[in-house]
């Protein structure tokens, strides 16, 4: 399990209040990684998981799940198995919350 850094692509605004459409890529490295997006989210209704880079049979599946501001991944082989090979691999991280700095 790491802590991710996840990359800012894209903010949009997804409601006439303060709720905002994130789009981050952060690299996984193990099972369990974890998405601290507390610099920009007060918190998060909705956060889904993309592999966006080195899909192979060691790395088919990925599941986000939200808790405050942190988003665990879970990576799966094609067999459901827990995830072994990262190599070239990319997450891309489309998330709806409170914008921090509204």
């Amino acid at each position: 399990m790491a802590a991710l850094t996840a990359t800012l692509v894209v903010s949009l605004d997804a409601s006439a209040g303060n709720k905002k459409l994130k789009i981050f890529t952060a690299t996984p490295q193990a099972n369990g990684d974890t998405v601290a997006l507390a610099t920009w989210f007060s918190s998060i209704d909705s956060a889904i998981a993309v592999i966006s880079g080195g899909l192979d049979a060691a790395l088919t599946f990925i599941q986000g799940v939200v808790s405050t501001t942190t988003v665990t991944l879970t990576e799966l082989e094609q067999d459901g198995t827990a995830a072994t090979d990262w190599t070239g691999a990319e997450v891309t991280l489309l998330v709806i919350g409170e914008d921090v700095d509204i």
